[in-house]
């Protein structure tokens, strides 16, 4: 099911996905498929733009020593987050993932529990390991991994349930573009999740030399207020369902006393969510979006 909504992202044709490549049924565009993965990115694209060669690299060379499948606490914290938003499990349809990375978490906890998912990534390193994560964990039939650009989703419109954007726009030459391409795929009244880094001047002085430090390392093109990110949202046609804030102070404290246990993890992990309202302080904002 989930390969008959593979288009053709030069003509948006429907495609038939073979063993060795993906065939454009109207004007013949081909792409390979690579481990059981249609790529529909090449080096022509990458070179057109020096971050999209750089962020394949770096994060290529970041998943391929993912060993083994594991649901860290605050990745299982973050399945809780999109459960109770009404994005995984039960969201009236397959759900896709824009920036799925290498562990492939947000796509197999959807399968998992019965929703199909599509994981979409630059790096064709961390999805042939997401893929062999879903392998090992017995939902590789509900789950399809893609080789793409977030700004041309070769997928087809209005199929999809829910939509997830996790650290991927501050990573995009053009989010606005992105943010349209998400709302497309969105089945009219589907949910999207989009995670994006807090503008400094929110986070306290003493951590804001490390967060300048971590835009340097992952190759972030920018930070965003929350209103800059609401008007994004709108002007892609999307209506603001709920903005959280998160990464308070406490989760500095959660980071360096993680050997204090599980229960101080969670005591901390809480009390941040507890704050998701307070702007202040915080180094993250998400925002639930609904195509109307």
């Amino acid at each position: 099911m989930l390969a008959n909504l593979l288009r053709c992202p030069a003509c948006s044709a429907r495609v038939e996905l073979q063993k060795d490549e993906v065939v454009c049924t109207d004007e013949g565009h081909r792409y390979p498929v690579v481990d059981g993965i249609p790529v529909f990115v090449d080096e022509t694209l990458l070179a057109d733009d020096p971050q999209y060669e750089e962020q394949r690299a770096y994060f290529d060379t970041e998943f391929r020593d993912y060993e083994r499948y594991t649901l860290e606490n605050w990745r299982t914290s973050y399945v809780e987050r999109l459960r109770a938003a009404g994005l995984l499990g039960n969201a009236g349809g397959p759900l896709v993932d824009l920036g799925v990375g290498g562990s492939g978490y947000t796509v197999i906890e959807a399968a998992r529990a019965g929703q199909p998912a599509v994981g979409c990534d630059l790096s064709l390193e961390g999805l042939r390991v997401a893929r062999r994560f879903a392998v090992d964990e017995g939902v590789a039939e509900r789950t399809l991994w893609v080789c793409c650009s977030a700004e041309r989703l070769p997928l087809a419109g209005e199929s999809f349930g829910a939509a997830l954007a996790i650290a991927l726009l501050e990573h995009v030459p053009d989010d606005a573009a992105a943010l349209h391409e998400l709302r497309r795929t969105l089945r009219p009244g589907g949910r999207a999740w989009v995670t994006v880094p807090h503008a400094l001047r929110n986070i306290s002085p003493l951590w804001r030399r490390a967060n300048r430090r971590h835009d340097r390392k992952l190759g972030h093109l920018r930070r965003y207020e929350a209103e800059t990110l609401v008007d994004l949202a709108r002007d892609a046609g999307l209506e603001v369902v709920e903005v959280q804030f998160s990464g308070h102070s406490i989760k500095v404290a959660q980071f360096l006393a993680e050997r204090l246990g599980e229960r101080f993890w969670w005591w901390c992990e809480r009390r941040d969510l507890a704050r998701r309202s307070r702007r202040s302080g915080s180094m993250q904002l998400s925002a639930v979006l609904e195509r109307r």
